[in-house]
């Protein structure tokens, strides 16, 4: 579905309620969170959302993560909000975060299959340390990767596929999932056990190790000369900047103008249309709406 005006500016309210309630429980605990992605490239080339974006996204050191995951539950606790994350969510299999409106639905068309509750959300995203060694971080990323994808399939036998794919290769890529997806089940190995395994991996490289160099975990992937990920010094990324965006303020990372050029290039030229996306969703229900 695509959103009217009027459904888009809800959606952007909700978001930096959101982001303010995220806010909010970093300051009490202490916790370090910059914005990430898109929210970054909004925050500094439009002073807000970019024109055609439908959420926010924040990155956090690993071990600021694990902090914020164990406390949701009872910062939460009587709110209408709640922390999407495999540890508390059945069903949920991302290895990063979403704090969500639970009294809210927001389901992508490219993900109908969900078993979860999934609202209205902002995405966080844990920052781990990658080893400098090209060998070890290409081992190290591989089994990631794997992991993360295993994580999907221990619960799901027909998952998103990348965009682009002719109708031959997805039926056999389906196909592949559902063997993996039974042999999963027939082993008893669950995503939680999974994701277990992933967190003890991404999260063992000490800074020394890695050069003080941290990356996202979750969006490496493979190119014929190895595993691929955007990394950047830790310093750089998690010394938070305040810059306007919208009515309020965001953490931006200091050094946003290095990020931002690792990430896009040329960030403050827009891109052509064709390449100007959202999440678009299937089902949309705002607070007290019926789903549309």
């Amino acid at each position: 579905m695509e959103y009217t005006d009027e459904q888009l500016k809800k959606l952007r309210a909700i978001d930096l309620e959101l982001y303010q309630k995220l806010s909010e429980i970093c300051q009490k605990h202490n916790l370090c969170f910059v914005t990430g992605f898109g929210t970054t490239l909004g925050a500094i080339r439009h002073k807000g959302f970019i024109p055609w974006d439908d959420d926010m996204d924040f990155l956090m050191p690993r071990k600021d993560y694990e902090t914020l995951v164990s406390v949701a539950p009872s910062e939460l606790s009587g709110t209408c909000y709640e922390l999407l994350e495999p540890r508390t969510t059945k069903g949920y299999v991302m290895t990063f975060a979403k704090l969500s409106r639970k009294d809210s639905t927001f389901v992508e068309a490219v993900d109908e299959y969900v078993s979860y509750h999934s609202g209205i959300c902002i995405d966080i995203f844990p920052m781990d340390y990658w080893p400098q060694d090209k060998k070890t971080r290409d081992r190290v990323a591989f089994r990631c990767y794997c992991l993360a994808r295993l994580c999907v399939l221990a619960s799901y036998k027909k998952p998103k596929l990348p965009a682009g794919m002719s109708k031959g290769k997805a039926r056999a890529a389906y196909i592949g999932c559902g063997l993996i997806h039974m042999a999963l089940r027939l082993f008893h190995i669950t995503t939680i056990r999974l994701y277990s395994r992933y967190r003890a991996l991404a999260s063992r490289t000490s800074p020394e190790e890695a050069e003080h160099y941290v990356t996202d975990m979750t969006w490496c992937w493979i190119r014929n000369d190895g595993m691929f990920g955007l990394q950047y010094k830790d310093t750089d990324l998690f010394t938070p900047l305040m810059v306007p965006f919208e009515e309020t303020t965001v953490p931006v990372p200091e050094k946003y103008d290095s990020y931002l050029r690792i990430a896009y290039r040329d960030y403050m030229t827009l891109p052509p249309v064709e390449k100007r996306h959202c999440h678009k969703p299937s089902i949309l229900k705002f607070p007290g709406e019926q789903a549309q």
